[in-house]
């Protein structure tokens, strides 16, 4: 039952509170949303703090007043939206290990704050009276008590700006190892925009309630440092021109003409060395100057210190190399080899699908294995599947990225003589940096990627860069090897990343197209009515998500027989669907929860999160780099009660093998990196996600076995060729394509034309 007050301010506004039933609209970027509460009554207005839908069901209390919308009707605008949750409940339930909400009931109900608050403090023995308190337990309640008692400050003092008990504890974990955090606060509010959901404008709120003036350098300085990450972050740049800088800083300052007042404080954080200034026009954060700049002089400083030729009798060499082989190397590949032979440190060994990079860099390391211990060689990548996929390919050992950082921790160089990077269009330029700033200057380094694929996820644009200025000797493979006339996923991959329509409906053995399509489509849609034209939308996802599960049941037993078989590796790489989208019918998330209902069938007991239900041998996903606390599988097989503290990457699959309700955490197997890794139930949702679908972007380095594509107008926003071409490129052994003809037409000539902009670019381009 929604309730109602009139507040007595100058200006009138209402207070509102109800359950919130139901989201009817929301906007990711502006945070607009348009809901309705339990008794139908529509409410709107911008919320920040989390996403709205995982509020659902949550008891909330509005501040506003009453608009009436052409569309929608009355509806109540609110400025505020928090949570009416008893804080000590929250507290209890939500941060405090081992505290239900049945026993927080029970402890509230018995005791008053003040007197529960002396009990933890003084005498935690009193709870064993309560029926379920154990010692053991009760160590526990103690344990995090002590933790996190801390909070309860934190919370009364940000709960006076509106900030949610959700937000609170996100704060409160972000700092939890910093003393005086609220006079920290106090003094500079705008530390708080490092938190994900809070964001420069939340954090200027509080700021604004604590009397900063609006014009200050401080406020400005804090924004620019905010817009210049989120504008990096969220493009892929690494650098912004000056006046689009500007124009931002105007929407988020409510500024006009305050240029002046930017140059003041730009030209302040230049000398200070916050940002820099790459060329006349543009600016880039201090990190990803520092970094792209290294970089770039890193491959000039090698280029000038060749080592001396390896082979002198070359061509004889590969004469007999090749019959070592196996095959015969094209006059690209050997050019390859050639380069190495030659003396050079570094190689970029470019080429889209097909084209023969696996083969090209057995025949480089081979090569360089005459100068070389076997062991002195390593083979490198982002993720544990492409790493353990180039080992296999040329017989190397084989690390990722990160284990290869964990094991050299202590040294200033990797002691490898030779390294070689693979699936490099996935590396952003942070991690590029920090990469090479580890490499000995007697290092060879072969960096193999495809610029046809999507770039990194982050800031940067290295393998383009380096191609577009020759950063190093550079290899660019182009002819397509296919094994037989009927296996095309490489031939139809690289026709779309040219911008043609491919052949795509004769019979293949590792290619096919699912035709679910509407006859004279574009004559439908002009000619009925909006809302009927809407019901043949959804009746084309329910067809096109309907075949995906067809298709997807033939390899259920497949994996669960490599599960049993404990050959959890491949059963993660049989079979993925992969969409350009999160959200609709045939989004991640609905496909994800369609498919978890196909393939798991678990009668053990499954965790909910705000999204999905997690079970027993589901396949999952990391979404966030963090670290983690974890284990190897032998510590875990052994019972183990030591941790490790291990850097999981966004992207990294696993699979669920224990939830743990005594715990009250999930553990994930991450069979390529060797990793157990233990989740607390409550960060699930921001950590884990379902694996079943994923989005492009998240299979970027992958391999697998099976492919399943979705083709819908629905996804036409996302359509182009470089993600077309990345999406077909993921599958090995077979990939099907299920949707619309003219919607994957449409996707096959729509070619992706944004640049990003670099340092590096910025650094090189006014020299060619």
């Amino acid at each position: 039952m929604a309730k109602q007050e009139v507040s007595n301010e100058e200006h009138q506004t209402f207070n509102l509170s109800g359950i919130l039933k139901k989201v009817l609209y929301k906007n990711d970027e502006t945070k607009y949303t348009i809901a309705v509460l339990e008794n139908n009554q529509k409410i709107c207005g911008t919320y920040f703090d989390t996403d709205i839908e995982k509020i659902v069901g949550e008891e909330v209390i509005l501040r506003g007043n009453w608009t009436t919308h052409k569309k929608y009707g009355v509806q109540f605008e609110f400025e505020t939206l928090e949570l009416k949750e008893a804080e000590m409940f929250f507290f209890l339930t939500k941060i405090v290990k081992g505290i239900g909400k049945k026993f927080a009931h029970e402890l509230l109900e018995k005791y008053s704050e003040e007197e529960l608050v002396e009990i933890l403090n003084e005498r935690p023995g009193e709870l064993l009276q309560f029926k379920g308190i154990k010692e053991k337990k009760l160590e526990k309640i103690v344990q995090s008590w002590q933790k996190f008692k801390h909070l309860r400050e934190l919370g009364a003092f940000l709960a006076q700006f509106g900030v949610t008990s959700n937000l609170i504890t996100k704060i409160y974990s972000h700092f939890s190892e910093v003393s005086d955090l609220i006079d920290k606060i106090k003094k500079n509010p705008y530390i708080l925009i490092n938190i994900k959901g809070i964001g420069f404008k939340r954090a200027d709120e509080i700021a604004k309630s604590l009397g900063i003036d609006p014009k200050s350098e401080f406020r400005v300085n804090a924004c620019v440092n905010y817009t210049l990450r989120e504008f990096c972050d969220n493009n892929g740049n690494s650098s912004i021109d000056k006046s689009h800088l500007y124009k931002l800083l105007d929407e988020s300052l409510h500024f006009r003409n305050e240029e002046e007042l930017y140059e003041q404080v730009v030209t302040k954080m230049l000398v200070e060395e916050d940002v820099f200034q790459t060329n006349q026009y543009r600016l880039a954060p201090a990190m990803l100057y520092f970094a792209e700049r290294r970089i770039m002089e890193f491959f000039q400083r090698r280029e000038g210190e060749q080592n001396r030729k390896i082979i002198s009798t070359f061509d004889e060499y590969l004469e007999k190399k090749q019959k070592t082989l196996g095959f015969e190397l094209s006059p690209e590949q050997k050019k390859a080899v050639e380069i190495i032979n030659e003396g050079h440190k570094t190689l970029f060994l470019i080429g889209y699908a097909g084209t023969g990079k696996s083969t090209s860099s057995r025949a480089v390391l081979e090569l360089l294995e005459e100068i070389t211990p076997y062991d002195d060689i390593i083979t490198i990548a982002l993720s544990g599947i492409a790493s353990q996929r180039i080992s296999d390919t040329t017989g190397y050992n084989s690390s990722t990225i990160q284990s290869l950082f964990v094991k050299n921790e202590d040294k200033d160089f990797f002691p490898h003589k030779v390294i070689l990077l693979d699936e490099a269009s996935m590396v952003n330029s942070v991690m590029f940096y920090n990469l090479i700033k580890k490499i000995d200057d007697d290092t060879i380094f072969i960096i193999v990627g495809d610029d046809g694929q999507l770039p990194a996820i982050g800031a940067g644009n290295i393998l383009a860069d380096a191609i577009k200025f020759e950063l190093a000797p550079i290899c660019k493979l182009t002819k397509i090897y296919r094994q037989s006339e009927d296996q095309a996923i490489a031939v139809i991959a690289n026709d779309i990343r040219q911008g043609n329509i491919p052949e795509y409906k004769q019979e293949y053995k590792d290619f096919k197209f699912v035709d679910v399509s509407i006859d004279n489509y574009y004559a439908v849609k002009n000619t009925m009515k909006q809302n009927e034209f809407s019901n043949v939308r959804a009746q084309i996802s329910e067809n096109i998500l309907n075949n995906i599960l067809n298709i997807s049941s033939h390899y259920i037993q497949t994996y669960y027989d490599f599960i049993k078989e404990k050959d959890i590796s491949k059963a993660l790489t049989l079979f993925q669907v992969i969409t350009p989208m999160k959200a609709g019918p045939l989004g991640v998330e609905n496909i994800n929860m369609q498919l978890q209902t196909l393939f798991n069938h678990t009668k053990g007991k499954a965790y909910k999160s705000k999204l999905y239900e997690y079970k027993m041998s589901d396949k999952v996903i990391h979404i966030k780099n963090e670290n983690m606390k974890s284990q190897t599988m032998q510590m875990y097989k052994t019972g183990s009660t030591e941790f490790l503290e291990r850097r999981v990457f966004n992207g990294q699959l696993g699979l669920i093998i224990k939830l743990d309700f005594e715990e009250n955490r999930c553990i994930v197997l991450y069979p390529n990196d060797d990793m157990v890794v233990f989740y607390e139930f409550d960060e699930l949702s921001s950590l884990l996600s379902l694996a079943y679908c994923l989005t492009i972007h998240k299979t970027q380095g992958m391999e697998y076995e099976n492919a399943l594509i979705p083709m819908t107008f629905s996804h036409y926003i996302m359509h182009n060729t470089k993600l077309l071409y990345t999406a077909i490129t993921r599958a090995k052994k077979m990939c099907f394509i299920v949707g619309e003809e003219d919607a994957f037409k449409s996707a096959c000539k729509r070619i992706e034309t944004t640049k990003r902009e670099s340092v590096i670019n910025d650094l090189l381009s006014k020299n060619i």
